[in-house]
Formats: C-alpha cells, structure tokens, sequence
C-alpha cells in the first residue's frame, strides 16, 4: 500500500529530487582534479600554488545547484606576474584551452568564450575562468572581463557568506526555497538568471518577511516579485561588490523578454495563491496538485487515499502570508499603521539607492566596512 505523504513530506521529497547525487558530486571533484592536473603540468602555465590551484564557485559553491545540472563554475588560481602584469586575458585563455584540449582530445569540446573557457561533458559544462588572487584582500580576484582585453575585479566568494547568514536567520529553509524556485524557472522556462533569482530571494526574505513554510515563502516570493518586476521599467538589483552595476540588465534589453517574464510570474502567483488557500483549509491533496503542476514532475504528484479517512485533531492556524498582514493591518493606529506603512515600503522599495563609496547589500549582510576598492 502506498504511503500518502504529508505536505512536509512532499516538500522534503521534491528537495531530495533536486539535489546532487552523490555520483554526480563525486564525477565534479573527479574532473576538477583532472583540469587541475592538466594545466598544472602544462610547462607555459604558471599557477599560484600557495593555495589550492583551484576552487568551484558559483550555485555548486553556495549549495543551490539543482539537477540535471547546466554548468560549473570553476576559477584557477594563476600567477600574476606571469600571466597577467601587464598582459592581456585572452594569452591565457588561449594556453589554458590548449592544455585542457590535449588531456580531453576526443568527443569533448573545448572552446574559448570570454572571459571562460567552456568545456562540454556529456551532461554538463564546465566553465574555466583564470583568476589573480591577492594577499591582503582573500575576497578579491582578478578575472578577464568581457571581450578579454582587460582585466575586472571580482568577489566570488562573497555570495557564499550572505546566503549562508541569509540561511540561518531563516532556519535553514532559505537555500531549499530557492532550489525551488530554481526548478519552478526552469520548468516553466521563466527565463531569471540563477544569481538574479538567489538575489530576488535575498530581498524578500532578507528585509520584507521571513520564511515560516514552503508554501508560504514560495507564496510571499512571487508576491514580492510579481510586484517588483511589474513596478520596474529599469533595473534594481544590485550585483554585490559593484555600486552601480545591476544584474538585472538583462530583463530590460529587449521589451519582448520582460513581457514574457511579466506574465509567467502572474501565472505563478495564481498558482501558489491557489495551493495557498487549499493548503489553509486543510485541502492538502487538491494543494499538492497545483504544486506538482507549479513544479513539474519532480515535485511528488499526490495520491489518492486507499483508505477511509479518519477523523483528526484540527491544525493550528497556518502562518499568514505577507499578503495576509497587509490586508489585515489596518491602515491607521499604533502598531497597525506603522507595520503596515513598513511592509509597503519595503516592497515599494526593494532596493536601497546605490552609494558612491559602498555598496549597501553587502555592508548590511557582512556588518563591516565597504571591502571593496574605490
């Protein structure tokens, strides 16, 4: 007999579904060492050796890579007076590529795109960035920029450290959530870069609310979001570590892509909207069905009961959503007005205005002085 799983149960599975295997984590280590050991026995490659060659950044590194994995960032560490004083990216690119080309010489593409080098694997790709490493800023490299005729600065370890403070605060389900969320833009080909969906998150759950459930905070997240998105004719999100540079440049190249986005979000607050109110009357198979439909067939589809239903102790009241508490508070009083007055800033205001010498997201996640270079 089928075992009909809880609401927990269904979200605790549908994460399961999403992480890596332990094959496919061990298959990632197996080729970073074997990219590793390619340029480093390369006799015109230098490397900087006083760390580890090389480290796996990106959504591997901050734990929020879902299956079937796309690509893998990966930043090898190389020497600044022989590859970089003075010269331009693309040699390096250039003699990286070689040497990865002779220890993969059959059925795998390797090709240079800058600022990477691109190297395809049956099921994924990994993509291979030269960095310039510094002793007094561990935070700051050096990688190619676009184009590869200059070098840019570069945080990539930054984001580790606000999404793990970002995790706890929210009892551990920040980095889950946003698996999900990752899988509802896939599945629904919405068409959000994964950083720009981790740091969307970052806003919701970081200054309007918190996160009590799963189908709460995938409720309040396309709430925030649909609203942000459709109240912005202009980019707002901030890449950290840059003042003025936004990673949502993208939605707004080209009028056609911020319709389409526009319209899957609405989608996708009716829908978490309607799992919502069936999950609040105690629904939860109905719930669980809009969910698979949200999620795609990764996300367990529900089961219909095998047996007679037995009467139960009724559940306490769900948490309300950040759509509940603006509804209820009234809009004048003490406590009510200024909560209300709160939230409605936050949202009308997602993203604080970029200063000249800082960069606000990061002085508020790090809690010290602007690290980054004027």
């Amino acid at each position: 007999m089928t075992k009909i799983l809880t609401v927990d149960q269904s979200f605790k599975k549908f994460l399961t579904n999403l992480n890596l295997t332990p094959k496919q984590l061990q298959r990632i280590q197996k080729t970073r060492e074997s990219i590793d050991a390619a340029l480093s026995n390369h006799p015109r490659i230098f490397l900087n050796t006083q760390k580890q060659i090389s480290f796996l950044t990106g959504s591997y590194s901050r734990k929020t890579i879902i299956r079937p994995i796309d690509d893998i960032d990966l930043y090898v560490r190389i020497h600044y007076g022989k590859h970089a004083e003075g010269q331009s990216p693309i040699s390096i690119l250039r003699l990286m590529a070689s040497a990865i080309r002779k220890r993969y010489p059959n059925n795998t593409k390797v090709n240079v795109d800058a600022p990477c080098i691109v190297v395809t694997f049956l099921g994924y790709k990994v993509e291979i960035v030269p960095a310039v490493g510094y002793s007094d800023n561990p935070d700051l490299y050096s990688i190619p920029a676009p184009g590869s005729k200059e070098w840019m600065d570069c945080y990539p370890n930054v984001p580790d450290k606000w999404l793990s403070a970002c995790n706890h605060s929210n009892d551990s389900m920040f980095i889950p959530l946003i698996k999900m969320l990752k899988q509802w833009n896939r599945h629904n080909k919405v068409g959000l870069k994964s950083f720009h969906l981790e740091l969307l998150t970052e806003k919701v759950f970081g200054a309007v609310t918190d996160i009590y459930s799963y189908p709460q905070g995938v409720f309040d997240w396309m709430y925030c979001v649909r609203d942000w998105i459709w109240q912005n004719d202009y980019p707002f999100v901030l890449e950290p570590g840059k003042s003025y540079t936004c990673v949502d440049d993208y939605l707004y190249d080209k009028p056609f892509r911020i319709r389409v986005i526009r319209n899957k979000l609405d989608a996708g607050l009716k829908k978490a909207e309607r799992a919502w109110n069936f999950y609040n009357k105690g629904r939860y198979g109905p719930a669980k069905g809009v969910w698979s439909g949200m999620f795609g067939p990764k996300f367990p589809a529900p089961q219909a009961p095998t047996v007679a239903p037995k009467l139960v102790q009724p559940s306490p009241p769900p948490t309300p959503t950040l759509r509940d508490l603006m509804s209820n508070q009234p809009a004048t009083g003490l406590l009510g007005g200024t909560y209300r007055n709160s939230l409605l800033d936050a949202l009308a205001n997602p993203q604080p205005k970029p200063q000249p010498d800082m960069n606000s997201l990061l002085d508020a996640i790090l809690r010290s002085k602007d690290p980054f270079r004027k």
